[in-house]
């Protein structure tokens, strides 16, 4: 996306927002940026999910949590649903989160998965679009950019390599085309997520998985030599920037896109080597040759972000990896014998 910023009287910044939408609420991020909303004086949150409560153990004490918060409402439908367009008059702003997060199931049948979220993700920004909601944010991924052979900055040409980041490409890009359109009293802010860990994530994500194998003995697939640099994100840094991201003052119209990741570049091996030191175990891995789609070696550029929203990430790898590893041991795994 082109940038189009202006900071003037004109300007929508969200720093008094009433009512924030946020769409995969009971999620790895959204569930910790709804905590972060609520926290701040005067913000309610209505949560989008369309996994009812308890529908899914492993998000059901989440969205407990939540409910039991002052200011929080949960509608229990997809994102594109028309209920929720009923609901976003009055609404000072909308974080999409919710999509598919699975990488190599776009290539096959998932690929289905893809495109109804890219066509609900539509509809929500039409709903946007006649209710006057002034801000959109919403997840993109680092996946657009595909092999950048070095640091990737927003105005590099992309080239996503995966049916997953050609429609996150698109759904920025969606997004772009409905702040720009005649009549639009809409601004929005795409931010390009990087590789995220942190409590809450799906156990099949890569961090987890590591935690797994380290205490289990059980071999992790290993994709390509594992030795190529990554930067790796906490999600307490995905939240700030999500929030910053709110906090932007834009003229309707315009349309940003910014990365957000951590400082920490780093490759899987050497995560699986500081893993295996916060367990005193170490990870196993097991050769699993070339995936399909995956980014090789994306590294940010958090140039623009520090730039445009004066976003610095302020939780480092080893740290972040530290304080996760208590609540993956608080879900006791039995240990497996080390091989010989």
């Amino acid at each position: 996306m082109t940038s189009h910023s202006v900071r003037d009287k004109a300007s929508c910044s969200l720093l008094g927002a009433r009512l924030v939408v946020v769409t995969g609420v009971q999620g790895f991020v959204g569930s910790h940026l709804t905590e972060a909303l609520l926290a701040r004086s005067g913000v309610s949150v209505l949560g989008i999910d369309r996994v009812e409560p308890g529908g899914d153990p492993r998000t059901a004490s989440i969205i407990n949590c939540l409910r039991g918060r002052p200011g929080f409402e949960l509608l229990a439908v997809d994102a594109g649903d028309r209920g929720v367009a009923s609901r976003l008059a009055g609404a000072d702003a909308v974080v999409h989160l919710a999509a598919p997060t699975d990488v190599g199931a776009s290539w096959g049948a998932g690929f289905a998965d893809q495109a109804a979220s890219l066509l609900g993700w539509h509809r929500l920004l039409d709903a946007c679009h006649a209710a006057g909601v002034p801000r959109v944010v919403v997840a993109s991924s680092a996946h657009v950019y595909g092999p950048t052979g070095g640091l990737a900055c927003e105005e590099v040409p992309v080239e996503p390599t995966s049916p997953y980041g050609v429609m996150k490409l698109a759904t920025e890009r969606l997004a772009a085309a409905f702040a720009r359109r005649p009549g639009s009293r809409m601004s929005v802010v795409a931010l390009r997520f990087f590789t995220a860990f942190g409590p809450r994530s799906n156990p099949e994500m890569v961090v987890p998985r590591m935690f797994r194998s380290a205490v289990t003995a059980a071999p992790m697939p290993l994709f390509g030599d594992g030795d190529v640099a990554h930067s790796w994100t906490h999600v307490d840094d995905l939240v700030a920037g999500v929030l910053r991201a709110l906090d932007l003052p834009l003229v309707a119209g315009c349309a940003e896109t910014v990365n957000i990741a951590g400082a920490d570049i780093a490759s899987l091996r050497q995560v699986g080597d500081l893993v295996g030191q916060i367990v005193g175990r170490p990870v196993v891995w097991e050769a699993a040759g070339d995936r399909p789609g995956d980014a090789a070696g994306v590294r940010a550029d958090l140039s623009r972000a520090r730039r445009l929203l004066g976003f610095t990430p302020a939780v480092g790898l080893r740290e972040g990896l530290e304080s996760l590893w208590p609540h993956l041991n608080a879900q006791p795994v039995r240990p497996r014998p080390l091989p010989a």
